[in-house]
């Protein structure tokens, strides 16, 4: 049984107005329960406005949302439960941050579930190690820490909530190299610590190449493709044609092919890339 299902949701912005706009559209998919599932799409394709109906931030025109096969808004009361076990970072979270210390901003959501103090403690701890945020910083204010810092408080915070599923949109924006692969490296310990869920949205193909199991890709609105992500980034000449790219390794391994070399449709990754040029270069034969 899928964890999360989403049915037929379309979401109309300024309906009955010179101004109305489906920005999704009769969308359809399901996920289960440790998948990691990125989202792709170009700016306006309704990725965003998307993951903001997962947990109830936003209410469909019409379809539905189930978490483990329950309507999300069967019961318009509960929905603050659904959102502490469907949690949503947003793109440049570190923005949110408004504690003054470290320790009390991780704090924030625990404590509004009612959770006690020692559990709290424990949590911090838990995550904190996970994340590789230093004991020593908790009682520092987050507004004195970098900006890879901050973001590293910002997504602890919400994975001290402990949701089921967690949702980021964008989540490795605006980082350099090294802090892009720290967050990637987060989100994956996450999930399978806590055997988590994870929708990630995101530009960035490599990072999805690197850890996503399924990719939806959105288009105007629609969701365009729905499968595996070596599936999807076969679909490399569709991608183009929506505005999208494949890993840039994978462009790399498609202009070998045009120039006449036999390589396989599933180098997605630079260690993949490595792999298969090192046996060529040995005079072996790689398969697909």
């Amino acid at each position: 049984m899928s964890i999360l299902e989403v049915k037929n949701l379309t979401h109309t912005y300024d309906g009955n107005t010179p101004f109305m706009n489906d920005a999704v559209k009769d969308v359809s998919f399901s996920v289960k329960k440790g998948e990691i599932i990125g989202i792709i799409g170009h700016t306006g394709s309704g990725k965003s406005t998307l993951v903001q109906h997962l947990n109830g931030l936003l209410k469909a025109t019409s379809g539905e949302v189930l978490l483990d096969g329950k309507n999300i808004w069967d019961d318009p009361k509960k929905i603050r439960l659904v959102r502490s076990r469907v949690g949503l970072v947003f793109q440049y979270p570190e923005y949110q941050l408004f504690e003054d210390t470290v320790y009390k901003d991780i704090a924030f959501g625990p404590k509004n579930m009612g959770l006690s103090d020692d559990e709290i403690a424990h949590r911090i701890s838990e995550i904190c190690e996970l994340v590789g945020i230093k004991a020593e910083y908790l009682e520092k204010s987050p507004f004195d820490l970098s900006g890879g810092e901050k973001r590293r408080v910002a997504i602890a915070g919400v994975m001290a909530m402990q949701p089921e599923i967690i949702v980021f949109d964008e989540p490795v924006a605006g980082l350099d190299p090294r802090g892009r692969a720290d967050v990637i490296k987060m989100i994956y310990d996450y999930s399978n610590k806590y055997g988590a869920t994870v929708l990630i949205i995101s530009h960035n193909m490599e990072d999805m190449a690197l850890i996503a199991d399924k990719l939806i890709v959105m288009n105007k609105g629609e969701l365009a493709l729905f499968d595996t992500t070596e599936n999807v980034f076969k679909q490399h000449e569709f991608l183009k044609d929506i505005g999208l790219n494949v890993p840039m390794v994978t462009q790399v391994m498609l202009a070998l092919k045009e120039k006449g070399l036999s390589v396989p449709d599933d180098i997605f990754t630079v260690d993949r890339a490595v792999d298969y040029l090192l046996t060529l270069s040995k005079g072996g034969n790689h398969n697909a």
